[in-house]
């Protein structure tokens, strides 16, 4: 600085002034503007939505139940186990069902649906599938002492009392406060039960489900299934991240003290089945921790219930797929005579290549769900037998239909 003049230097101070203003005004601009979204990891659309329109502004719900409600002319809806990946067995369900649900309209007009309200719905009859089909009481009695619950336990009348009465958790019918109490008090529980009984017992099939029932009956209250269709998968990522993962992993990220618990292993869908894998393996899970505060974080509230939505909704992905395998479908499910053999259109049915906006599950069930009347109004005239579709395919067409290398 000592070539400058005072004002030369002055002059250079007020210009650096500026430049660091500038820079830190773009920093703080940028750490403040909206963050991109993401694509989705876990359940796309909402299923209070979905099951708002599904019994209400759409009347689903006049032809089909879910759980029990709902109208009696075709299949209850819940308690499906889908295939995976779930986005494109929903979507495929949907299809090959399709001329039978319009055939049963009798005329009456195709309910419109558009990509987020499709979405949606989905998104509900999908997580309606983690409701519990109602217990047999009588059965969770036996149970209740087979197990040797009766002899620390009470329900009612019956059972012992050196341990908390377990209708408590039944009473307001909450699923995931069995699946709570479940997990929060096992490594307690380890010990006393394993040296009073000579083996930790274990819950197979309906059992835990009985076991609800029976506790729910005995304070008068409705079985605990739960209402999980408010729980989040979006909450569940953070719990699992905070106090799951550094033992579980998911795609091969997180801990490796546990098993991989991502989409490839099945877990149960239900509070029930979940509370009993829980509780199975929590000598397992005591004896393989790296210290006792590790191996059970206490969840509290809603958190078990986010857990399991996360960890069932990581078979919800969006499909992957072959673009080629995907030409070879698109021809032998029959949709290439109609639409071209690149699905370049036709005389008989238009272009299908994505254009602008590529295509997604989702996005491809809206579409064949609003075009499917005069879709099979078109084939019944040509006579093309209705395209039956595989879940795997899903994944192969939507690859085909968005690569434009096989547009030539």
């Amino acid at each position: 600085m000592a070539g400058f003049s005072k004002r030369q230097q002055f002059l250079f101070w007020i210009v650096a002034a500026v430049l660091a203003t500038t820079g830190l005004i773009t920093i703080v601009a940028r750490e403040h503007q909206p963050v991109p979204a993401r694509h989705a990891l876990y359940v796309i659309g909402d299923p209070e939505k979905g099951a708002a329109l599904f019994f209400g502004a759409k009347h689903c719900s006049i032809c089909h139940s879910v759980n029990g409600s709902g109208g009696r002319v075709a299949p209850d809806l819940s308690g499906i186990h889908p295939g995976t990946p779930a986005m494109g067995w929903l979507a495929t369900v949907l299809w090959n069902h399709a001329p039978g649900m319009w055939r049963q309209m009798r005329g009456n007009q195709n309910p419109r649906l558009n990509q987020e309200e499709m979405a949606h719905i989905l998104a509900f009859l999908y997580q309606a599938g983690t409701a519990e089909r109602p217990g047999d009481a009588a059965a969770g009695k036996r149970v209740f002492a087979a197990k040797g619950c009766a002899r620390c336990h009470s329900l009612g009348a019956d059972g012992g009392h050196l341990a908390p009465d377990l209708s408590q958790a039944a009473s307001a019918g909450d699923a995931g406060a069995w699946m709570r109490a479940m997990w929060n008090h096992a490594q307690a529980m380890v010990g006393p039960i394993t040296r009073e009984m000579g083996s930790w017992p274990q819950f197979r099939g309906e059992e835990m489900n009985d076991l609800i029932a029976y506790a729910g009956r005995t304070r008068g209250a409705a079985a605990a299934g739960g209402n999980l269709l408010r729980a989040s998968a979006d909450r569940g990522w953070q719990v699992f991240q905070a106090k799951c993962m550094p033992c579980h992993s998911v795609r091969a990220t997180g801990g490796h003290v546990g098993p991989e618990l991502g989409p490839d292993h099945d877990l149960p869908h239900t509070p029930a089945q979940f509370a009993a894998v829980l509780w199975n393996h929590a000598p397992a899970m005591l004896a393989h921790a790296p210290s006792p505060a590790a191996w059970t974080p206490t969840l509290e509230g809603d958190e078990i219930a986010d857990v399991l939505t996360f960890l069932v909704s990581l078979r919800y992905f969006e499909p992957t797929g072959s673009p080629f395998l995907g030409e070879r479908v698109f021809t032998e499910r029959g949709c290439a005579r109609c639409h071209g053999a690149k699905a370049e259109g036709t005389h008989e049915g238009p272009k299908l290549r994505a254009g602008a906006e590529t295509f997604t599950t989702v996005s491809l069930a809206t579409a064949l769900w609003s075009h499917g009347p005069a879709m099979r109004a078109r084939a019944e005239r040509l006579g093309i037998e209705w395209p039956i579709l595989e879940p795997s395919d899903i994944g192969d067409l939507i690859s085909f239909l968005n690569d434009p290398g096989r547009q030539k």
